[in-house]
């Protein structure tokens, strides 16, 4: 039998992930990454792709997502650059509310998914997410 109304689905997620995959982003607040990255049996090497290294918590390694006269070409061979002298490493991607989105040509959906990493989109606590699944950790 054929549907004949539309679904009703919402625009973010509704189930959360106990583990962020490669290729599959999932979305945590800032505190929580950090929380939960340090009770993993080993934690992982977290850089934050953010416009500003003093956003990054301690430990983890910073990734410029934007500067100023650089086109978001040079930012995203950037991104490949590091990918390959940190194939082991996560990344996580400010989203929050006052930084800068990455700038790229490439839709950053796209980019982050394609990694084939685990990547975090760090947002803030009341934001719906939208890329990818709440990490919570059980």
């Amino acid at each position: 039998m054929r549907r004949r109304t539309p679904l009703d689905v919402g625009p973010g997620w509704t189930h959360s992930l106990p583990m962020p995959m490669p290729g599959v982003p999932v979305s945590v607040t800032m505190e929580d990454a950090v929380a939960q990255a340090a009770r993993l049996p080993t934690p992982p090497r977290v850089f934050l792709w953010t416009e500003m290294e003093h956003r990054c918590p301690e430990g983890w390694g910073h990734l410029p997502s934007v500067r100023p006269g650089v086109p978001p070409e040079a930012i995203e061979a950037e991104l490949g650059a590091w990918r390959r002298q940190y194939p082991e490493a996560w990344l996580a991607v400010d989203l929050r509310v006052g930084s800068l989105p990455p700038a790229t040509s490439t839709p950053l959906e796209d980019i982050i998914t394609a990694l084939r990493r685990p990547v975090l989109i760090i947002i803030d606590e009341d934001e719906d997410p939208m890329l990818g699944p709440r990490w919570v950790l059980p």
